[in-house]
């Protein structure tokens, strides 16, 4: 059994599903500039679009307050300073497309994180989601598409970005369990908000939990059963009717 915060109530039994993003290796690359401004063109049109379609996702089942997340990232996605600053990065020093947003993008979290305010520290998260995103469509890795799940499942992951909870079905997702996070993080709230149960902060549960075993999420007592017997079974199964 793992322990975590219990950041959206109920309790749910399904199979595993183990989210795994892309891993990004950037490395600073010789580059002409020409060409790697032509990328990241279509890299941003790109991401503005992915970002769009979730956004229709997530309307069917997140409310106005928390759509407002899409918003952002849509302005974030468009926001010609934030692109020029890319651009001037790769146009000054002549790297590659991916190595420069990934520096424009590493200073400005620092910046965010640096900052007093709750709000504006939050904003960091924004980025990373939306550079990785960037980046993944610079270097043409694929990000997992949750909305495209078609049994029932509980997703586990190291974390998930608003993206990915903005693309979770709830037909298919019975809940999730992260590795980080806690009450107040994107993830948390939006579970709130599709009334899924979550556990974050499961330490080390990628490692022990693999794709298809079966998984009790106790999002009441912050509680994973990975692989549980029978009687467990028998016993959340009651709790989870009642």
């Amino acid at each position: 059994m793992l322990k975590g915060i219990a950041a959206s109530q109920g309790i749910a039994i399904a199979k595993v599903y183990k989210l795994v993003q892309p891993v990004l290796d950037i490395q600073k690359k010789d580059a002409n500039a020409e060409e790697e401004l032509s990328k990241l063109d279509a890299a941003f049109t790109k991401t503005v679009n992915d970002i769009e379609k979730i956004k229709t996702v997530a309307s069917k089942s997140l409310k106005e307050e928390e759509l407002a997340i899409f918003d952002a990232h849509l302005m974030m996605a468009n926001d010609p300073e934030f692109r020029g600053m890319i651009e001037e990065e790769i146009k000054n020093n002549n790297v590659n497309a991916e190595y420069a947003a990934n520096t424009v993008s590493s200073n400005m979290v620092a910046m965010f994180e640096a900052m007093d305010d709750e709000y504006m520290r939050g904003r960091a998260a924004d980025i990373r989601d939306v550079t990785f995103r960037l980046m993944c469509n610079l270097t043409g890795k694929e990000i997992p598409n949750l909305s495209t799940l078609d049994e029932p499942v509980i997703v586990v992951a190291k974390d998930l970005t608003p993206s990915d909870t903005g693309s979770l079905n709830k037909e298919f997702a019975k809940g999730f369990a992260t590795e980080m996070g806690g009450r107040t993080s994107h993830s948390a709230i939006m579970a709130r908000s599709l009334e899924i149960p979550a556990v974050v902060g499961c330490g080390n549960i990628l490692e022990v939990a693999n794709h298809g075993d079966l998984l009790i999420l106790d999002a009441v007592d912050g509680a994973v059963i990975i692989n549980p017997s029978e009687e467990e079974v028998k016993v959340y199964t009651e709790k989870k009717v009642k």
